[in-house]
This record gives structure tokens, C-alpha cells and sequence, in this order.
């Protein structure tokens, strides 16, 4: 890439993909992101007013509904990913992580992630400086490079918070990528190898076949019970000497599961998982996690030939095969170390949020500015259109009229909304369809519009819940309906097709249960 220019009409710093001409009047959107938020705003925004350029360390998105049936077989992970370079859309993709912006020159300061271990999976890195150990490598450090925006949008998500519990960083999985999915996938099936061969003593087995699932959201519930039909369904046929062995056990802090749901569906999911043998232990609070059995002394290093330590401090220390985190969100790097005192006010884009509120030359040049952030959960605390806002030592706040954040990232100032996927796709949704109006200034503040839950419980039993509770299914109907929902509303027709086909293939002839 050439060397960066003053933003505007003349961006040729990245080729247009598309046959379509570039008009020299479109605008550079850089969207930070390839997940709900960031994947959807692109295929929405006009090409014909808008240059959209995605920056993202991973080149595609992820249907993220379906990645625990990727995780048991159900689904092949090609099955639930669309790729961010589409020849039959008109967007620009460069593979980098952002580092931090520039407000007032309208940069954006990057880091190329092409060559790069742990794209696909939850990892610390970054320099995450929780754990320095596992900071990239010499060879894993990209070029960094600036890129010039008219407009950037920052939906960078967040990421898994381990509330600092020791050994969780460097020893648990986590779930939320293609790649965090095949590594649940295969320690799996290599403790069921581990476990059948005949030096494993019985402890050992028994340890090495306990999956511990932190978490018991939506995303810990449906993993747990999606592992439970490919354990029960699928494995034990291959491996019958080891029947009666294998438990799922699912934790959580609070007292009950699948707390967004209505009560009485919450306590009919822990009825229906305990029947299909998945322990719930609920108001549990995970103190550590170690390489090593239980009781053994240290040091503990790393050993995938056994088990792992989990240790609560309501029963101490348990043996288990695999502990995959599936709960807290915290901000992205990007938002907690690339984002915070601005240098150089943005005169040029920067408005006073108050009209009443007048910001003199001397009031800028005596003032701290920084990016307006969540007291409680570090996100972006923007307006109801999206603007991601500054403040000042004195509490005047200003407002960047070209610069907007969407999904887990931002939290608006009215309110909170729901970490879902649902809420970030009507963000992206609402903010493309006002950008190509340009009627942004004057359109009503957006409005979430629920849809309701749903949530799979095993043994194809599953939740489903209308807004305000006007509905309610369970069991095999509400299965049914999760089934059509989803296959429905996978992004690409192509993985609508496959997705169906892939279930009835299960249906007829059993899981894919290969371990590569």
C-alpha cells in the first residue's frame, strides 16, 4: 500500500475488487471487523456512495448459531463461514488488526495478521499483557501500516473475559471462532483415544472423559447438549468399552441457567439436560485450572497426554478432559489500549454534543480530550445514532461525526442492550440503511426490535421463547423451529442448501466423527 493521503474523494490505496468503476466522489468507510456487525453493515452499504473497506485479523465471517453443531459433527465448519473477499460484492478486505486511530488526521494505524498463528482461535495474543508468555512470536509480528477513512466503523466485538481466574488464559478453551470449535472438536475425540488404551487406569479415564463447560448461557447450554448427542449418539458405538464413563458438567456462577429466558423454560432445560446426564452446578465459582490430576504436586506444566485440574471453591479440585470458558465479555484491545487520550482534538469532525455548549480555540488547547467509555464495562459509550463521542477534563463531551461503533464494542447512552447477535445485526442494518439515505442527523434514534430467544437443550429438544413471553414452545416442536430458523437465516443460499442437506445426512446415516 502506498503511503496514506488526506481523506477524501482521490482513496486508491486498496484496488476495488468489483468490475463496478469507482466514482472519485465515494466515501471510504473502514470497517473494523468481520462479525455480525461489521460482515452486515458491508453487504448493506451502497457501493455506489460508499468505498467499503473491512480490516479484520480472520477473512470471513462465522454464523455463530451454529458453531456448537460445528463442534459435534453436526455441521462442517466450511458449512457455517462466509468469506469476506466475495467476487459478487462490492467490498475491499485487507487481513490486519487496528491498533489505534488518529481523529484528527482520519488514519487508521494497522497491523498485518496475514502470517499468523491463532487467527481462527480465541488465543492471548496481541501482547496481552495478562499473560506476556504467550505474546507473538518474532515472526508473527506483521507490518504495520496506516490507512486514511472518511467514515470508520468500529465493530471489533469483544472478547472472553477470565475474570483473572489463575491458569484460565493459558489452559481453558474458549468458544467463539472456527477455530476454537475444531480444537473442542478434537480434544474430544483425543480423550476418547487417550481413555481407550490399555495403559489408562481407570481414574485417569474417568478424568480425561469429564468435559467441564463453564458458563451456562446460551452458548455453554447448547455446546453441553450438543456434545451430550455426539458422546451418546455417535462415540459410545465406537467405543463401548468405555460406556457409563463419559460426563458433561456444566458451571455457573448464578443460581440458574439460560437466564434470558422465562423461568419456568430456564427449569425445564435443567430437567431435560440432567435427564440426558449432564450435571448442572450452578452457584459454583471456578477458582483455577491446572495441567495435572488432582492432588498432584508441583509443577504442572502442560501435558495434553492427560488431564486438567479444575478446582471450585465449593468442592475443590475435579479432573476433567477438557474445560472450554463460555462466559464474560471484555473489550477488545483496540478499545482498551488503542483507544483513550486523544493527542489532537478533531476540529474538523468534532461537534459539541450540547448546542448550548460553545468549544473556543483556547478551550480546546487548555483541555484533556479522551474517547467517552463505559465507567462499567471499558465499551464505547455512544449516542443513540451510534457516534462514538469524546470528553474532556471538564465534562464537555464532543461528538465524531464520521466515526460510529456497533455491536459488543459500543454501549449506547440510553441504555445497555442485550450482547447478542441479534441486536448487532439490526445495528449494522439500521446504520447502512441511514448512511446510504444520508439522512443519519434526522432519522429517529434506533430502536431494538426483539424477536425473541431460542436455544437448543438436547436429545433435538430445544427453547423457544416470543418477545414479552407472548410464546412459548419446548421439546420437538420448538427444536423443529430453531432447525428451520437457523438454516433460514445462514447469510449465503449456498450454506442455506448445505446446512439442510448436512442435517439430513446426519439424520440418515449418523455424525461425522473424524479427528483431524
Amino acid at each position: 500500500m502506498r503511503s496514506p493521503v488526506a481523506p477524501g474523494a482521490k482513496h486508491r490505496g486498496i484496488r476495488h475488487l468489483s468490475s463496478v468503476p469507482e466514482p472519485d466522489d465515494r466515501q471510504r468507510v473502514l470497517i473494523l471487523g468481520s462479525g455480525w456487525g461489521g460482515y452486515t453493515l458491508s453487504r448493506h452499504l451502497s457501493p455506489a456512495a460508499f468505498n467499503p473497506l473491512v480490516i479484520s485479523p480472520r477473512s470471513y465471517f462465522v454464523f455463530t448459531p451454529l458453531l456448537t453443531d460445528a463442534a459435534s459433527g453436526s455441521l462442517d465448519f466450511s458449512h457455517i463461514v462466509e468469506p469476506v473477499r466475495d467476487p459478487g460484492q462490492h467490498v475491499d478486505f485487507l487481513q490486519a488488526a487496528a491498533r489505534s486511530v488518529d481523529f484528527a488526521k482520519k488514519t487508521l494505524l494497522c497491523e498485518s495478521t496475514v502470517v499468523r498463528s491463532g487467527v481462527t482461535t480465541t488465543e492471548p495474543r496481541d501482547g496481552d499483557e495478562k499473560v506476556p508468555d504467550v505474546a507473538p512470536r518474532p515472526w508473527e509480528r506483521g507490518k504495520t501500516f496506516e490507512v486514511p477513512y472518511d467514515k470508520l466503523v468500529i465493530a471489533v466485538g469483544a472478547v472472553s473475559r477470565t475474570f483473572d481466574t489463575p491458569g484460565v488464559r493459558e489452559n481453558a478453551m474458549f468458544f467463539r471462532d472456527i477455530g476454537d470449535a475444531r480444537r473442542v472438536r478434537r480434544r474430544v475425540r483425543e480423550c476418547f483415544e487417550l481413555a481407550a488404551q490399555e495403559t489408562a487406569e481407570t481414574k485417569l479415564q474417568r478424568s480425561l472423559l469429564h468435559f467441564a463447560i463453564i458458563g451456562a448461557g446460551a452458548t455453554g447450554c447448547e455446546l453441553a447438549a450438543s456434545l451430550s448427542d455426539f458422546i451418546n449418539k455417535d462415540l459410545i458405538k465406537l467405543y463401548p468399552s468405555l460406556k457409563g464413563i463419559p460426563r458433561i458438567t456444566l458451571y455457573d456462577i448464578s443460581p440458574t441457567v439460560l437466564p434470558m429466558f422465562d423461568e419456568s423454560l430456564a427449569h425445564y432445560a435443567m430437567e431435560t439436560m440432567k435427564t440426558e446426564g449432564i450435571t448442572i452446578k450452578t452457584s459454583h465459582h471456578v477458582e483455577s485450572l491446572r495441567w495435572g490430576c488432582p492432588g498432584t504436586d508441583p509443577p504442572h506444566p502442560m501435558d495434553p497426554k492427560g488431564c486438567l485440574t479444575l478446582k471450585t471453591k465449593e468442592e475443590g479440585e475435579e479432573g476433567v478432559g477438557i474445560c472450554v470458558w463460555a462466559t464474560g465479555n471484555e473489550m477488545n484491545p483496540l478499545i482498551r489500549k488503542g483507544m483513550g487520550h486523544v493527542a489532537d482534538f478533531p476540529s474538523n469532525s468534532a461537534v459539541p454534543k450540547d448546542d448550548r455548549v460553545t468549544l473556543s480555540a483556547s478551550d480546546l488547547q487548555k483541555s484533556t480530550w479522551s474517547v467517552k467509555k463505559s465507567e462499567k464495562t471499558g465499551a464505547l459509550l455512544v449516542d443513540d445514532h451510534f457516534h462514538v463521542q469524546l470528553i474532556n477534563n471538564e465534562g464537555k463531551s464532543a461528538v465524531l461525526q464520521d466515526v460510529f461503533a456497533i455491536g459488543d464494542n459500543a454501549t449506547p447512552e440510553s441504555g445497555a442492550l442485550p450482547a447478542t447477535a441479534q441486536v448487532t445485526y439490526q445495528e449494522a442494518k439500521w446504520l447502512a440503511k441511514h448512511l446510504n439515505r444520508n439522512n443519519l442527523q434526522q432519522t429517529p434514534a434506533f430502536s431494538f426490535k426483539n424477536l425473541g430467544v431460542m436455544a437448543y437443550i438436547g436429545d433435538s429438544k430445544a427453547l423457544v421463547e416470543a418477545p414479552q413471553g407472548r410464546a412459548k414452545l419446548t421439546g420437538r416442536t420448538a427444536w423443529l423451529v430453531w432447525k428451520s430458523a437457523y438454516m433460514t437465516m445462514s447469510m449465503s443460499w449456498r450454506n442455506k442448501l448445505r446446512v439442510g442437506f448436512r442435517w439430513f445426512l446426519n439424520w440418515a446415516f449418523g455424525r461425522d466423527i473424524s479427528r483431524y
